[in-house]
């Protein structure tokens, strides 16, 4: 009994001691053959890590994995106080003596009495992390006594493989800017070790862009298989450049950001993302585009570029917004201060500006100032009286372009002030003592009111004093012969403008006139006589020599003339059917028997040499004793001389005038005759053309042209009527 107690305290004893020394730290030993070991397996919590792969891998370019949490193994039994403990039982064999069976549980510590005999058995188990060691020690007693033997089982971690270890190798590239190479490096906790290739301290050196290595990752703290890992290096970060690419007109609410490649590469370029980060929005673009934005507001904008899913360069950027399109101006008032100036004044508006843009515009013209910033009111001169004037004026500002504000608009009317000048005024005279008096309206009214005014002056005494709606004025019964001064204006309603100012004569007496010519008829008739009796002495002297056959051919020239009876008013019509009838063969007889010259009057005037280039024909010429002399010009030879003849009326000498049609040449001078000889009516019986032959110029201005100057003598048309067999003309001249 007292052996029993002592092998059973000394069995006790000795697994108490196997018990320490596994508590404390004993070094794990190899698994045995036929144990296995389960590995638990890394959960990956980052969005980007991955799980390794059968084969090679490339590395992981994103932010470092999670730590993986370790599960336990389906099927353990784990105890709370002691991880990766678990119970097994044991089975010995039968002793000879004394067959014996005892079953062995799992606990941190358990004794039995041995026999005598003792035996020692160690177990070993593996679980994921930890190793389980059991040291067992049976003694037996020489009785043969039943053994009772303590089994003591700790667990101890296995190795991993490389491959599971570092499934998530995280990679960070460095760039040097003077090599222009790539440094590698492997974000891992232990300094690792790379197979057939130089990792010093986790770091591969002399990398060049674009460039694929196979590396093979190897640590002690875990077995093969090892980590096989494909790096690829990303394109030199010199080649890419970041750009703002937003347009100066949209400056102030947008902003444009994109990464430009301003070099090539070999590298795969749809392996590269690109990533912008602008506040809480995140881009997965090239290019971005913000709008809406807040004019002068700072934005921060964080861009990175990745090869792989790896980050390998990045860059922030601040960019403020242009500024902002300038308010409006608020409570814009404008006046009229005077007849040429108005006043605006306004209050600035709230967001920033440079200076001001002022524009007035009337009917038609317009002007722009730039205007300070700082002003607030502007004093507008040198405007045109009662003229509308309507105004804007908004801020604007200059950055990367000009923007222009709302513009903020107001009118006025100028106050009145004289009318200018009227305009195109002309005189003409309607009889020898009265005046028809024209004009236009003048450029500028300066008011609200139309009147024309006209004063009439003789010397410095006012006459006439008219005023009408139009500026049509006719002026009668004026001195004969008198100078007149006539002063047009214009009264707008508030002002008498400037007055324009013209003289005209009145022509002398007509019925005056009449009785003066009738005393100079008769004077000259008796002249006349006179000299028609020496010019007939003399003829009859120079004649005497002449044969009586001559003689009989000038007298000849009187017989054959016709005797043509006056015709009495009432029956001149049916005389003109009875003559016109058979073709006119009545009146074609009469013609007939006139000669084409009178041998008996002189025509020497129209066969001079200065004279001839003045005839349409050089056998229709005017005698000398009734041809119409004009005023002659000093020093010009020919200038008394006309193709035109005077004929006498039915009872008035010189009643009528015949001239032939004016030539180019002779226009001016036919224009002086029709002054000279004051003739009021003038008949023309041709046409300027016929039968392809010129028979007269066209003396008389046209409708379109209106006046026509020929040489002193101006001509002015004021009406063309057409009838069915003549025309009607009348016309204003004016020397």
């Amino acid at each position: 009994m007292t052996m029993y107690l002592w092998l059973k305290l000394l069995a006790f004893g000795f697994a108490f001691l196997d018990t320490e020394v596994f508590v404390t730290g004993q070094s794990p030993a190899p698994s045995p053959t036929g144990v296995s070991s389960v590995q638990t397996p890394h959960l990956p919590t980052h969005a980007d890590s991955q799980t390794p792969s059968a084969g090679t891998d490339t590395q992981t370019f994103s932010g470092s994995a999670a730590n993986a949490k370790l599960n336990p193994t389906p099927g353990s039994n784990a105890i709370s106080d002691v991880p990766g403990e678990r119970s097994t039982a044991s089975t010995f064999p039968t002793d000879p003596v004394s067959p014996l069976t005892t079953t062995l549980s799992l606990a941190r510590h358990s004794s039995a009495a041995l026999p005598a005999r003792t035996s020692n058995t160690t177990i070993t188990a593996n679980t994921s992390d930890t190793y389980l060691s059991a040291s067992e020690t049976t003694t037996l007693s020489p009785s043969g006594s039943a053994v009772i033997s303590t089994t003591t089982i700790a667990t101890t971690p296995s190795k991993p493989t490389c491959g599971e270890k570092y499934a998530n190798i995280p990679v960070d590239y460095l760039y040097n800017k003077e090599t222009k190479l790539f440094m590698a490096k492997l974000n891992v906790n232990e300094t690792v070790e790379c197979e057939k290739n130089n990792c010093i301290n986790n770091e591969l050196h002399n990398l060049k862009e674009c460039e694929q290595i196979s590396l093979s990752i190897f640590h002690n703290s875990c077995t093969a298989p090892y980590r096989k890992l494909k790096l690829v290096v990303p394109p030199d970060v010199e080649k890419f450049q970041l750009l703002d690419c937003t347009q100066d007109e949209k400056a102030n609410t947008t902003i444009c950001l994109k990464w430009k490649n301003i070099k090539n590469f070999t590298c795969d370029p749809r392996n590269i993302t690109y990533r912008f980060q602008c506040g809480n929005t995140t881009f997965n673009k090239k290019e971005i585009k913000l709008e809406n934005l807040e004019p002068e507001h700072e934005y921060k904008c964080d861009s990175e570029i990745l090869y792989n899913n790896h980050k390998y360069t990045n860059t922030s950027k601040i960019i403020k917004t242009d500024f902002g399109t300038p308010g409006k101006p608020q409570n814009i008032v404008c006046k009229s201060e005077a007849a040429h100036q108005g006043v605006i004044t306004w209050n600035p508006p709230q967001r920033s500006f440079n200076n001001f843009t002022l524009c007035y515009v009337n009917k038609t013209e317009k002007k722009c100032l730039i205007l300070d910033k700082n002003l607030t009111e502007y004093d507008l001169q040198n405007l045109k009286p009662y003229t509308k004037y309507d105004l804007s004026l908004h801020a604007y500002i200059i950055a990367k372009v000009q923007r222009n504000g709302t513009a903020a608009t107001c009118n006025f009317t100028t106050k009145s002030a004289p009318a200018s000048q009227v305009q195109k005024m002309t005189i003409s005279m309607t009889s020898d003592n009265s005046m028809h008096v024209k004009c236009g309206p003048p450029r500028d009214r300066n008011g609200p009111n139309e009147r024309y005014y006209l004063e009439v002056e003789a010397g410095n005494t006012l006459v006439r004093n008219e005023s009408h709606k139009n500026c049509d004025f006719r002026v009668k019964d004026l001195q004969y012969l008198t100078n007149y001064t006539f002063k047009a204006y214009f009264h707008n309603g508030k002002y008498p403008g400037e007055p324009l100012i013209l003289h005209k004569s009145t022509s002398y007496n007509s019925k005056a006139l009449i009785a003066f010519l009738t005393f100079l008829i008769i004077v000259t008739s008796i002249a006349l006589l006179v000299v028609l009796y020496k010019i007939y002495d003399l003829h009859k002297k120079r004649s005497c020599n002449l044969d009586e056959q001559q003689e009989l051919v000038e007298r000849d020239d009187e017989k054959q003339l016709m005797n043509v009876e006056p015709i009495h008013a009432d029956i001149l019509l049916e005389t003109y059917k009875r003559k016109i009838a058979d073709e006119g063969r009545l009146f074609l007889a009469e013609f007939q028997s006139i000669p084409r010259v009178f041998s008996k009057f002189p025509i020497k005037e129209a066969r001079k040499p200065f004279n001839q280039n003045k005839n349409r024909y050089v056998d229709i010429l005017p005698y000398d004793y009734n041809r119409v002399e004009l005023s002659e010009i000093n020093g010009d030879a020919g200038s008394n001389y006309i193709n035109a003849s005077y004929i006498d009326g039915f009872k008035e000498p010189r009643k009528y005038i015949a001239a032939q049609g004016p030539r180019d040449e002779t226009i001016d001078d036919f224009w002086r005759m029709i002054w000279e000889q004051k003739a009021t009516v003038i008949v023309m019986v041709t046409r300027c053309e016929e039968g392809n032959r010129n028979k007269c110029a066209e003396y008389w201005p046209s409708m379109e042209e209106g006046t026509r100057a020929f040489g002193d003598v101006v001509v002015k048309i004021n009406q063309h009527k057409r009838c069915p067999d003549y025309i009607i003309q009348k016309l204003n001249i004016v020397n």
